[in-house]
């Protein structure tokens, strides 16, 4: 994909997240590889979700130096840098401080599989214990570290950080994992959390596996309601 289609497909992503209710003032940031290796284009700082513009896009190389354009980025790119070095597999990063997915950060209660956005994550969500700003190079390796192979890591009274194969990817997750603490914790006000069961989790899982286009759908529906 050239480099503006990956800047404009950035912009789609930033205005589903802040749709979706992951905005927090001008925080919270998304970046993807960039055509050239060793780089990266990423949301600055200074403006929210559902402001900022293709031309606003930052170039970066792997540790976090800007490249190329006018504004500056968030202090926490170690968090996309550390993942990207670690894990080949990851061209998309999302952090955002969702409201429901920071809430839960700031809980002793554990993630559980409440709902078909909770099976996303069957393959299990990592856990940051740090509420410090992710803003070395040291910091970034510990994050990636604890993310491990996992899609999503919960980071502890702050947010989270979802990755992905695609920009798209990355997006529904962030967006199907927030959407799950929500649900979560009104499940909670009505008693105790009844998770999906462990033989019916694995049965939907393995439909969900055999829809090979279900986050393409999902996020073109995402995109189609942002923009409404």
């Amino acid at each position: 994909m050239k480099d503006q289609e990956l800047r404009e497909k950035l912009v789609q992503a930033c205005r589903i997240l802040a749709h979706e209710g992951h905005e927090h003032f001008y925080l919270g940031h998304v970046s993807v590889r960039a055509s050239s290796d060793g780089e990266l284009w990423a949301k600055p700082t200074g403006l929210g979700l559902e402001e900022v513009l293709a031309e606003d896009m930052v170039l970066a190389d792997m540790d976090g130096q800007r490249l190329e354009g006018e504004r500056k980025l968030h202090t926490e790119m170690p968090i996309h840098t550390g993942i990207y070095k670690r894990r080949p597999d990851v061209h998309a990063v999302v952090h955002t401080h969702a409201f429901h997915a920071a809430a839960l950060s700031a809980s002793t209660a554990r993630f559980e599989y409440v709902s078909q956005d909770s099976l996303v994550f069957a393959g299990g969500v990592a856990a940051y214990p740090s509420a410090e700003l992710v803003e070395s190079a040291e910091q970034g390796e510990r994050l990636a570290q604890a993310l491990g192979q996992a899609d999503v890591a919960l980071m502890r009274n702050h947010g989270l950080t979802a990755v992905g194969a695609s920009i798209e990817q990355a997006v529904v997750r962030a967006v199907s994992f927030e959407r799950s603490c929500r649900l979560q914790l009104a499940a909670a006000q009505f008693g105790g959390v009844s998770p999906v069961p462990p033989d019916e989790a694995e049965r939907m899982i393995a439909r969900f596996g055999r829809q090979s286009n279900r986050e393409t759908s999902i996020w073109r529906y995402l995109l189609r309601s942002a923009c409404a």
